[in-house]
């Protein structure tokens, strides 16, 4: 070891190689590649497509809880998918979104952030729109990490640099554009992560910053619509809606603490701490459990709590504690939720809570910190080496019914979209389309 020290250091140096973290804290060495770009999309099978609506339309799925829409389709989960194409991608952790025969991402190419749309039917682009920005850091790498909005033919994109982009979603077309961050704005350490949620006629996007961390566009006209009293630094969870009470209400969080927002006018209607050791960051999506219940997870220690909603006396809400659970401690992945029972990520282990009082089930393989959404009563969890696996959301046991490489082993921090049976993933390396309702 202390021979390859000296190599590895002379290595790092030339810039042959380069040091990739994968969310251990232990870093990865690895070769450096060229641009993916150069290489030419393969097509392997090119069977008629199947209707994929409602689709995968933004990050985490349609109701961004990680459940899949019904299928269309039974999928066979028992083993190896047909795999319908494959195709070079460039870096970064945005996630894959589809509907009807598109594909849309975002990548980097060189120093211009890209939101694509490639075909369904064999991974051709479709065409592309760019933005000359960069952003990478030493420990999460080069490339945008927030993931598209697809709504009534529209996509909305954030980029690193702040630019929020309206798209017409069948031709690429540029319909309007804002910044969210303006010049001299401290920009968030690990990079602008939110992916815009549409509510209504608003795009809601959450960048931080001390004069207001949630901001509301008009979705026709990129006008501003208002920006949120609640303030602060330190924000990567993408805004969601959760039904508090019979409300809904807009869920976000900044460094130390969470809020609840009125979606239609930012007003904050609760604010509580939210505590976490090292770092305050909070990753994980909040996960709705009842109508006056929910959870948040976070890593670093943390671990998980069941929050309890209620009518407050002098405020909309109050927020109690009901279980906490050093079992399930979600870092990068958000958990799902089924039949009241909890299903995630204790660190990289797979792990089942029940979601009543927090007590665990069981606790299944390390898959790495990866993604994992449902699909019926299947979890479909994409590892962060690119190793998928299917088990059963049965909380009496772990039963793992598939595992497999389904992408080139490079970190892979991109949710996966699944609709109509199709699969499509992707890390910094490729793009592929997995059939799941064939085999080989």
């Amino acid at each position: 070891m202390r021979r390859l020290a000296p190599l590895a250091s002379l290595a790092l140096l030339s810039g042959c190689v380069s040091m990739e973290w994968r969310g251990s804290m232990i870093p990865h060495l690895e070769i450096e590649r060229d641009n993916a770009w150069e290489t030419k999309p393969v097509a392997f099978n090119r069977v008629a497509l199947r209707p994929t609506k409602p689709g995968w339309t933004q990050f985490r799925g349609p109701a961004r809880d990680g459940v899949a829409p019904p299928q269309g389709v039974e999928p066979d989960w028992s083993g190896a998918p047909l795999v319908r194409w494959r195709v070079p991608a460039g870096q970064g952790h945005s996630s894959v979104i589809l509907s009807d025969q598109s594909v849309f991402t975002m990548e980097q190419d060189g120093e211009e952030e890209l939101v694509t749309a490639r075909s369904l039917d064999d991974g051709e682009i479709l065409w592309k729109h760019g933005v000359r920005t960069r952003w990478g850091d030493f420990m999460s790498g080069v490339g945008p990490r927030s993931t598209p909005t697809l709504h009534e033919g529209r996509l909305y994109a954030l980029f690193s640099n702040g630019s929020l982009v309206c798209l017409n979603a069948a031709s690429g077309k540029l319909l309007w554009k804002t910044r969210v961050i303006q010049d001299g704005h401290e920009f968030p350490e690990w990079g602008l992560s939110c992916s815009p949620l549409v509510w209504k006629d608003l795009v809601i996007v959450t960048p931080g910053g001390e004069k207001g961390a949630a901001r509301a566009y008009h979705s026709g006209s990129g006008k501003r619509a208002w920006v949120s009293e609640f303030n602060g630094e330190g924000v990567y969870l993408s805004p969601c809606i959760l039904n508090l009470l019979g409300r809904e209400q807009l869920v976000t969080a900044v460094s130390g603490r969470i809020a609840f927002l009125e979606p239609r006018s930012g007003k904050t209607d609760w604010e509580g701490p939210w505590k976490i050791f090292l770092n305050d960051v909070q990753i994980a999506q909040p996960l709705a459990l009842s109508g006056n219940a929910f959870l948040l997870s976070a890593g670093y220690g943390k671990g998980s709590e069941g929050l309890f909603v209620s009518a407050g006396e002098e405020e909309p809400y109050q927020v109690r504690t009901a279980w906490r659970s050093k079992d399930l401690k979600c870092k990068f992945s958000s958990p799902v939720f089924k039949d009241g029972f909890v299903y995630g990520f204790n660190e990289n282990s797979l792990t089942c809570l029940d979601a009543s009082d927090g007590k665990l089930k069981w606790r299944g393989r390390k898959y790495g910190y990866g993604r994992v959404l449902l699909a019926g009563d299947k979890l479909v969890i994409l590892g962060n080496t690119g190793i998928l696996s299917v088990v059963e959301a049965n909380p009496e046991k772990f039963e793992e019914r598939y595992s497999g490489q389904l992408l080139s082993d490079d970190r892979c921090w991109n949710g996966p979209a699944l609709a109509g049976g199709y699969l499509v993933a992707r890390n910094g390396l490729e793009i592929a389309c997995f059939d799941w309702a064939q085999k080989q």
